[in-house]
């Protein structure tokens, strides 16, 4: 009985933190995905007081940023081919992750200026320390969860901290 509790519990974090992350990424749309899935970034973004056709339109008009993507979509077909006829020699894996590590550097380039010009940081990085807290939270319920169906002790959670 214990663990079907812990795991209703469990679970119930898990939707918590779910909510949490991906109800902001719904509001603002498939470009979020588009970009490399950074919605941890456009979450916090948007609790700094960003909107987000700021966050839209600095993805959309970053010209290297379509030209890093287009980059690494080439070298990803290439290094797909390659590794599927069991021929490659290396040049196609560091063409892709040359490739995809320019991409990331931008994307990255793009949210230092969004996250520059955001008028309420504070906000955010007590977001970020929230998520943080429960995520930790979260894998500590797990551990004790697995524990405690080995015959351990019952599971208590401990309340979220507030900052």
């Amino acid at each position: 009985m214990r663990s079907k509790s812990a795991l209703a519990m469990i679970s119930g974090l898990a939707a918590l933190t779910l909510a949490a992350t991906c109800g902001s990424a719904l509001a603002m749309g498939h470009h979020g995905h588009r970009h490399g899935g950074d919605m941890h970034f456009a979450m916090l973004a948007r609790a700094a007081g960003v909107s987000a056709d700021t966050i839209h339109s600095t993805f959309k008009n970053d010209t290297q940023l379509r030209a890093d993507f287009q980059n690494v979509m080439k070298a990803r077909k290439s290094m797909d081919a390659c590794i599927v006829a069991g021929g490659c020699n290396n040049g196609e894996i560091a063409a892709y992750t040359n490739a995809q590590s320019a991409l990331t550097q931008q994307k990255l380039n793009d949210w230092q200026t969004i996250f520059a010009g955001a008028p309420n940081k504070g906000a955010a990085t007590l977001l970020k320390s929230q998520l943080d807290a429960l995520r930790q939270q979260q894998r500590q319920l797990v551990q004790q969860a697995f524990n405690s169906s080995k015959g351990g002790t019952t599971v208590t959670p401990s309340a979220p901290s507030q900052q």
